[in-house]
């Protein structure tokens, strides 16, 4: 008996994309590093909070296109 609903290929895909890219971003080498004033662990946390959503958001509209 199954617990979990099947993902898609796209979907595991995505997270373990996010999922990498988050492990990435909290290495302690980024808090170091300046890139235009700011520390660059700061612009990889934006950057992951915009594209986790945008991700997802895609994700979700790409997925109730093929249906």
């Amino acid at each position: 008996m199954k617990s979990f609903f099947s993902m898609e290929r796209g979907e595991s895909v995505a997270l373990a994309f996010l999922l990498v890219f988050s492990a990435i971003t909290f290495l302690p080498v980024w808090r170091e590093v300046e890139a235009g004033g700011m520390v660059l662990f700061g612009w990889l946390m934006a950057a992951l909070m915009v594209l986790s959503p945008a991700l997802a958001i895609f994700m979700f509209v790409s997925g109730r296109r093929r249906d």
